[in-house]
């Protein structure tokens, strides 16, 4: 019994310190966005939640069992087909699929671990609202650099609208703009909130059926989430 209250502490710790630091490298992604001089930090910052998502949150597990283990595999896999996509030329299409695979299996997977995590939390505390507010910005995150491989693989999937008093050309793909990964990321945000300004739109199936996706996960996470915190929080109003 000892043991137990003695290592519940450590853990509890453990998971606050990694609330904190996804939705830390979340926003410094999110940044990265605003200042084209610094888009390598935004990769770096991709990089890092794969990490912390696979890899350190493994640490203090004496037990990896065979689903762990593939979690970690897919980590690795979807760093290195992040890298592989930053490094070819942008007319290797057939590069940017790999990456809309692996990180669309690594975040889905990853919410859905948070989301258990996160019911499996005994109040609502400070870091718990952290990491429930990390978990939706990854989505869009996530949503942005998956869009981005749609673009690499079908060029012109996301179309800027011509605006008045704009020096817009008209059919010209996102990517002949600068900077192009932060104008999706824009848009795939956009999506999540469904705010829809209409200044960016999807013009091929996928990018639109992706588009929509981003939109309906977005309102899925919140009400899953705001179903577990507010039931959480119900459960502290009638234990005081």
């Amino acid at each position: 019994m000892v043991n137990t209250m003695q290592s519940d502490p450590g853990r509890t710790n453990r998971k606050e310190a990694i609330y904190q630091l996804l939705l830390l490298l979340c926003l410094l992604v999110m940044a990265s966005f605003a200042f084209p001089r610094i888009t390598w930090l935004g990769n770096l910052g991709y990089a890092l939640i794969a990490l912390l998502l696979t890899q350190l949150v493994m640490l203090r597990k004496h037990v990896l069992r065979l689903h762990d283990r593939m979690y970690q595999a897919l980590g690795i896999i979807a760093m290195l087909t992040q890298l592989w996509w930053l490094l070819t030329p942008v007319h290797w299409r057939l590069s940017a699929i790999p990456l809309v695979v692996s990180w669309s299996l690594l975040v889905g997977w990853s919410v859905v671990r948070l989301v258990k995590r996160l019911a499996s939390e005994q109040r609502v505390s400070t870091q718990v609202l952290m990491g429930a507010a990390a978990g939706y910005l990854l989505l869009g995150l996530t949503s942005g650099l998956v869009m981005s491989g749609v673009e690499t693989i079908q060029p012109g999937s996301f179309e800027p609208v011509a605006l008045p008093g704009a020096d817009v050309l008209g059919n010209s793909s996102v990517l002949h703009f600068t900077p192009a990964f932060a104008q999706i990321n824009y848009f795939a945000f956009i999506c999540l909130t469904t705010l829809g300004f209409g200044d960016i739109t999807p013009a091929y199936p996928l990018a639109r059926m992706l588009a929509v996706t981003t939109g309906v996960v977005g309102q899925l996470y919140l009400a899953v989430v705001m179903g577990i915190l507010i039931s959480r929080f119900s459960s502290e109003l009638r234990k005081n």
